[in-house]
């Protein structure tokens, strides 16, 4: 079986008398195609945001390639590896394409505090930037500002700044939330394209594209993992399809 770079055991996560994760064993595979999906409620972006560090359980423990970062916060966890896209993106749209990407890069070189000299003094900054824009077919748009591209090549935006970090996980919160359908396709193939080394867990209720992407599935209810497995399993389970999949049919 293939090393977890990242993992949970018994996670917990309460609000008061509300509790969004309970004891949630998890392992993401070292380059896994992994989605997370589940019923509105089911504690989806709370376990997202246990992983990425912006919350921190109650009970249980994270690890990262076994290291145990419970407590670590969450810029540090960025430095580690654990990248993050948001449901509703946070791009700087006054920024050009290629500015958004080289202050990702820079921060994780320890050159973001320099970042405002001319950016000409930033040559390896800008060309690791533009090698990470051409991955996503993002190159032509280098100059155009946020503000002026359409809301599927923002969202492929936010994932360049993710991979500018260099990240072995990335976590990626509904990438085609709020993307016209002409546009999903764009944003598809910039995830089946990611970097194969990287471990990929992604947020999704669109099931075409859960089903597209993953090659593993788990599926949460009422905070508790419900089931696991490939997307033939998942879409073949009568228990999944009664409380989330309905009768639409997955082959």
């Amino acid at each position: 079986m293939t090393a977890s770079v990242l993992e949970t055991h018994a996670v917990a996560r309460s609000f008061g008398a509300l509790t969004a994760v309970m004891d949630v064993d998890f392992r993401l595979q070292a380059g896994a195609r992994h989605a997370l999906i589940g019923p509105n409620g089911a504690g989806k972006t709370t376990f997202i945001n246990l992983l990425s560090g912006a919350l921190r359980p109650t009970a249980g423990r994270v690890l990262l390639k076994g290291r145990d970062i419970t407590t670590v916060a969450e810029a540090r966890r960025v430095k580690l590896g654990i990248a993050r896209t948001f449901q509703i993106n946070r791009l700087f749209r006054g920024l050009t394409v290629l500015e958004n990407v080289c202050i990702a890069v820079a921060e994780r070189a320890g050159d973001a505090g320099d970042i405002l000299r001319p950016m000409g003094a930033h040559r390896a900054v800008i060309d690791e930037a533009l090698a990470t824009l051409a991955t996503l077919n993002l190159k032509a748009d280098a100059d155009r500002r946020i503000s002026e591209l359409p809301y599927g090549r923002q969202r492929l935006v936010e994932i360049a700044i993710a991979l500018g970090l260099q990240p072995e996980v990335l976590l990626l919160d509904e990438p085609a939330a709020g993307v016209a359908s002409a546009e999903i396709h764009t944003v598809l193939d910039a995830i089946a394209g990611l970097p194969g080394h990287v471990a990929v867990l992604i947020i999704e209720h669109d099931m075409d594209v859960v089903f597209r992407f993953a090659e593993r599935i788990t599926v949460m209810v009422g905070g508790k993992v419900f089931a696991e497995g490939t997307p033939k399993e998942i879409a073949a389970d009568p228990e999944v399809r009664a409380v989330y999949l309905g009768q639409t049919s997955h082959g």
